[in-house]
């Protein structure tokens, strides 16, 4: 059953008031919305077999060049009983005052034409006529005419041999359909064998789209009316089972909303603003989806009844949710004063670091690659060694011998990487993630990064490596977790120990190291200092790296530091 929903906050507009022309060059506008190419369930989207393919040609005319017959279209053969006059049947049975000469005659050359020369000596002229069941026309000086040939305001078409043509015909690449009995071309609708074509005024048929007194309709290439799901050009259109009439705005099939535009009929998919409420259309039936709803890694609760999205705070059945203003399901909430997941870390806008005396991090081990400094063991640190070797880089280059990477000097250096490479940071997860998720996604996250090297003030990505406490900031961050004012640009600096940072930071709940649980934070000392990280595992494993040479790993809780320079108390990112 096909119906149409009329609700006012929905209708975004009606169809275009177009004109009633016989013939539209190509499809309605192109759809405003989506190119997938989906298939809906459940619905017979098939073409059938082109009886009559191809797209239009120039239309019979007066003036259309009859083709020179090639061989005769037949002998006179043995003389036929006077009775075949009265034949009525076959093609061009029907047509008025057709004359059969079947075996009254013969054909006969004449300046590269035939005729039909009687057996009285003339010649069968301004007539129809049937020579051996096939019909002719001849023109008044006698010659059988060929191709396209009006008679009133009848068109027909004899073919090369001058045989009239009947039914389906192709004349070039357009297809025609001639009368089966008086061999006019057809015009306007036609039904044949249970099939609905339209052929222009010239009687062209007609493929692709036309717009009719009643709305849109859809020709495939086989000529035939489509119904029912149609594809074309990457969209999916809906045409009335019974009219054909192409559908438009919310529209009910088989028990699914679907929201065809307004304009163009195209089926809409993902998401979509209709009035003041967004909705979500299934991205390959298309189908309006209601209640909850996963799409990519979020969560929303679009209404049962409308499928009107859901934001702020609703009850469903019982229980209370929090929604964004996106629609997002917030999955989890930290208790108040402790840091809340978001969708985004903080972006870094341009800052970067030039790498002056003491910088560490990624960028500096890139340029000890680039001048041959670096080895498995060596500090990622800015030192003596490091900026005499960019002198002599500078000097090289006819730049000033700073001896500081700047971008002018990272550029020269060719390093194959972004002057931004140190603001990397991890994508968070979803909102709609709970508690357990998130700290499966910063545990996941420190596991992929196993066996990547040890880079002192690094914070990854894998290929470049990490310290402890870059190891750990990213796996925050994709936990959505974002502690600032802590972030990778201040990371790098020489006097910044992000592992105590972390540890200060008041947005983080401490909880005694008797209690740990698996995603808590482990802090270590030197000389009562903080000055390792770790994310523990449960069972006394850790995730960590820890220091030049040994990349990051599992291992025993204690990582070398035993139990008496732990920390008393752990972080609990989320309490």
């Amino acid at each position: 059953m096909v119906s149409t929903r009329y609700r006012a906050p929905l209708r975004t507009g009606v169809m275009l008031l177009l004109s009633a022309a016989l013939v539209v060059v190509g499809a309605p506008a192109a759809a405003l919305v989506g190119t997938d190419d989906p298939a809906p369930p459940a619905q017979d989207t098939t073409t059938a077999t082109p009886s009559a393919p191809v797209s239009p040609t120039p239309s019979p005319s007066s003036s259309a060049t009859p083709e020179v017959t090639q061989g005769a279209p037949g002998d006179g053969g043995t003389p036929q009983d006077d009775a075949k006059a009265s034949q009525t049947d076959g093609p061009g049975s029907a047509i008025p005052g057709l004359v059969d000469l079947t075996g009254k005659g013969r054909w006969v050359a004449a300046n590269g034409r035939w005729q039909w020369r009687l057996n009285d000596g003339s010649l069968a002229r301004s007539q129809w006529v049937r020579i051996k069941a096939v019909v002719y026309r001849f023109d008044d000086e006698g010659y059988v005419q060929t191709g396209w040939w009006q008679d009133g305001r009848s068109w027909y078409y004899l073919g090369t041999s001058g045989a009239l043509s009947t039914g389906w015909t192709q004349v070039g690449t357009a297809w025609y359909y001639l009368d089966p009995t008086t061999g006019v071309m057809a015009t306007g609708t036609l039904t044949v064998g249970g099939s609905t074509y339209f052929l222009t005024a010239t009687g062209v048929m007609v493929t692709g789209w036309l717009k009719q007194d009643d709305g849109w309709h859809y020709y495939r290439s086989s000529g035939q009316q489509a119904h029912g799901w149609q594809a074309d050009s990457g969209n999916w259109y809906y045409l009335d089972p019974a009219t054909g009439v192409m559908a438009t705005d919310w529209t009910r099939i088989n028990g699914s909303w679907f929201y065809l535009n307004p304009t163009t009929g195209a089926m809409t998919t993902g998401w979509t603003s209709i009035g003041q409420y967004w909705f979500y259309l299934d991205p390959t039936t298309g189908a309006m989806a209601t209640g909850w709803t996963r799409v990519g890694d979020s969560w929303f609760y679009l209404n049962p009844t409308t499928g009107a999205m859901a934001t702020g705070t609703l009850t469903i059945d019982g229980s209370t949710y929090h929604f964004t203003s996106t629609g997002v399901w917030i999955g989890y909430q930290a208790p108040a004063g402790y840091l809340q997941p978001v969708s985004q870390i903080t972006s870094l806008g341009w800052a970067t670091n030039d790498l002056t005396w003491g910088m560490n991090g990624v960028k500096v081990r890139i340029v000890q690659q680039r001048l041959g400094l670096w080895y498995s063991t060596k500090l990622a640190s800015v030192d003596a060694s490091f900026q005499n070797a960019v002198r002599n880089f500078q000097r090289r280059v006819g730049l000033p011998q700073t001896g500081v990477v700047d971008q002018r000097t990272w550029n020269a250096l060719d390093t194959g990487y972004s002057w931004w490479v140190d603001q990397y940071q991890a994508t968070p997860v979803s909102l709609s993630a709970t508690r357990s998720e998130r700290i499966e996604a910063m545990i996941g996250y420190a596991r992929d990064q196993l066996g990547s090297s040890y880079t002192w003030g690094g914070a990854g990505p894998y290929n470049l490596g990490f310290d402890c406490s870059g190891l750990s900031l990213q796996s925050l961050y994709r936990a959505g977790l974002d502690p600032q004012p802590i972030d990778v640009y201040k990371h790098a600096w020489p006097a910044y120990r992000t592992s105590q940072e972390l540890y200060d930071h008041p947005g983080l709940m401490h909880v005694p190291l008797s209690q740990r649980q698996r995603g808590d934070l482990i802090f270590y000392t030197s000389e009562g200092v903080v000055t390792h990280v770790a994310i523990y595992l449960g069972d006394d494993q850790v995730i960590h790296t820890d220091w030049m040479g040994r990349p990051a790993r599992v291992q025993h809780i204690t990582v070398g530091y035993g139990w008496e320079n732990m920390t008393g108390y752990v972080v609990r990112p989320f309490p």
